[in-house]
């Protein structure tokens, strides 16, 4: 896939570079310079697309928030929405995704629970698993969770954040504390070199 900058404020307006990967909200591509690549914003870029897998992405770009791990291919992604489409007999608007568990065994066989919300209003757990580097033979499970379970869950992983949180911000706080006395040590020793 290949993208055009069309926002006319960036140094790069008109010009088109290869996709190299891209997020929700975000793409990077190749450029030519030091690094060898740049990040522009997904509203500053206007696609051109190669393949109906490209068009999948741009269209149902929500699907991007969760994480492909090596091995896994984005037609899990398609995969995912038509099972979606398929038992809920509704079409996909949009995505809230929560939670994106990851586990992989010696087999190269993986497994995603995905906790999610979509279309706004409904809350689903999606079990997916199946083998490395293989574009097909997804097993995939959509289950619905009832709102009592739903707030149930949100709860514990809102304290679970929470806490984990707490515990970052104590952490830098001492990297602020030991950065603070060492610029000034209140009984100056000799630095041990």
């Amino acid at each position: 896939m290949r993208v055009k900058i069309i926002d006319s404020n960036l140094e790069d307006y008109n010009k088109e570079f290869k996709l190299r990967r891209m997020n929700y909200d975000q793409v990077v591509v190749n450029y030519p310079g030091n690094s060898g690549i740049k990040v522009f914003n997904k509203d500053s870029v206007e696609f051109i697309t190669e393949s109906e897998i490209d068009e999948f992405l741009i269209s149902y770009s929500d699907f991007l928030k969760i994480k492909l791990n090596r091995g896994i291919s984005v037609t899990l992604y398609k995969a995912i929405l038509d099972t979606i489409e398929k038992e809920f007999e509704i079409e996909f608007k949009d995505l809230n995704l929560l939670r994106d568990k990851y586990i992989v065994n010696k087999r190269g066989i993986w497994e995603k629970e995905i906790l999610c919300v979509i279309n706004e209003i409904i809350p689903l757990k999606i079990m997916a698993s199946g083998q490395n580097f293989k574009k097909s033979g997804f097993n995939i499970k959509v289950e619905e969770i009832n709102k009592e379970e739903f707030f149930e869950i949100c709860s514990f992983e809102i304290k679970k954040i929470s806490k984990e949180i707490k515990e970052k911000e104590e952490i830098l706080a001492r990297y602020g504390m030991a950065i603070e006395k060492i610029k000034k040590p209140e009984n100056p020793v000799k630095m041990l070199v």
